[in-house]
């Protein structure tokens, strides 16, 4: 979680990638701690659990122990919605429907699923009466900057500006007009219980009023300066089956309504961001701008594993020389502020290549003190660089890195480190 003036919004969730390696079993005849081989099953159980979750390899080995808990519930409760909304699917004329289920199967290798996903100009969003994110497709990566991961089974009010949090509560109530005593909670965002519906207080899921159409804004870690992206949301309420919830009492909970809505953001995309949409990766360092992480694409445009990246040491080391000053004065304005704003550097490429990006990194909070760096890079052309380069504004009269300021007899504004 990332906190600030006592707003709880949310933030990425993943942590430093360990490499797990398999415990040798110690012989017959030696000791061990009870509590240590208890521990070691449940980790064993854990790892192969988390290597069941649909997820990108990169991704699960960055879970920590209760996002694979949360992840997993997740996942079982849309199977069980998926089973049941399949059985009450109707079959065609032709009583074709086992034949169209065998057509969707062989049609799976061409991902026609993700193609949809990535024709659309934003994300799919489903969110249940209690508030908390039921699905999040993967594209909401390209807008918001989270993970599928992160953002599945959390409380939506964590991703929504606390001025719209009471507006999209009232979407979410079937008349729009939720219960005056389940008032959304501005530091913490959900109310503090739920209210059930029987089938005979609830309309048709068929009926006109329970279409949805409105905005609001959502938190985004990635260029824009406020924060927050304002958002779209085109869809309606339909009945989430499959829960199995009980009440108070025990009794099993009849179904209930839930946000099906595809999220657009309201300022439609420039032609250079949709070229460039999927090329966006990220990078997570420590405080000092070493890095620890580095998503599937960042590997793939800049040709490095994340252990090569993450065992050289300093981030500077990949920063060309020129533009080390720049970079450094907005890490030191990252560091007081939380945002670096828009940074254009070149980055040095595995093969002998400098490679233009446009950067701008966050600090996330934890427990209320920095914990650690997510930096979101957009690659450019070199045209684009050499353009930034030439608007670049700087106070100094030269380039410390090119040796025009050695020429001139010109000292640098920096203090100068100490050697201990």
């Amino acid at each position: 979680m990332s906190s600030g003036a006592n707003i709880t919004y949310a933030s990425r969730k993943r942590r430093k990638p360990v490499q797990k390696t398999v415990k040798p079993i110690p012989a017959e005849g030696i000791k061990s701690n009870p509590s240590k081989r208890h521990r070691d099953r449940l980790n064993t159980e854990l790892d192969r659990l988390a290597s069941l979750l649909p997820f990108p390899q990169d991704v699960i080995n960055k879970l920590d122990k209760l996002s694979v808990l949360r992840l997993s519930v997740s996942y079982l409760r849309a199977k069980s919605f998926f089973d049941v909304a399949l059985k009450s699917t109707p079959a065609d004329r032709n009583g074709g429907q086992d034949q169209c289920r065998a057509q969707i199967r062989d049609w799976q290798d061409l991902q026609e699923g993700e193609f949809l996903l990535q024709a659309l100009n934003g994300f799919v969003l489903v969110v249940t009466a209690d508030a908390l994110v039921f699905y999040a497709s993967s594209t909401i990566q390209d807008y918001l900057g989270f993970q599928q991961s992160d953002v599945i089974h959390q409380s939506v009010y964590e991703l929504i500006h606390t001025e719209d949090r009471a507006e999209f509560q009232r979407q979410l109530h079937w008349a729009l007009n939720p219960d005056s005593a389940q008032g959304v909670d501005e530091a913490h965002g959900p109310p503090q219980a739920a209210v059930y519906y029987t089938p005979d207080q609830l309309p048709p899921e068929n009926a006109s009023f329970m279409e949805r159409c409105f905005r609001c804004r959502l938190r985004c870690p990635l260029d824009n300066s406020s924060g927050f992206l304002a958002m779209d949301f085109q869809g309606r309420l339909k009945y989430l089956h499959g829960q199995n919830k009980k009440g108070k009492d025990g009794a099993l909970l009849p179904p209930q309504l839930a946000l099906f809505a595809i999220a657009t953001p309201l300022q439609p995309p420039s032609i250079l961001e949709i070229r460039t949409k999927n090329f966006i990766f990220r990078t997570k360092h420590k405080l000092d701008f070493t890095p620890i992480g580095c998503d599937a694409k960042g590997q793939l445009i800049l040709g490095y594993t994340e252990v090569e990246l993450c065992t050289r040491g300093s981030g500077y080391q990949f920063i060309h020389a020129a533009d080390m000053l720049h970079c450094a004065e907005s890490h030191i304005r990252m560091i007081k502020t939380g945002e670096s704003g828009m940074t254009v550097f070149r980055l040095f490429a595995k093969h002998s290549r400098w490679r233009w990006v446009q950067s701008n990194a966050r600090l996330i909070y934890r427990n209320g003190r920095p914990d650690y760096i997510i930096a979101t890079q957009r690659p450019l052309t070199d045209e684009e660089g050499r353009e930034h380069l030439q608007k670049r504004s700087t106070s100094l009269p030269f380039m410390f890195a090119t040796g025009e300021a050695v020429l001139y007899e010109i000292s640098s504004p920096f203090s100068p480190i100490m050697d201990p």
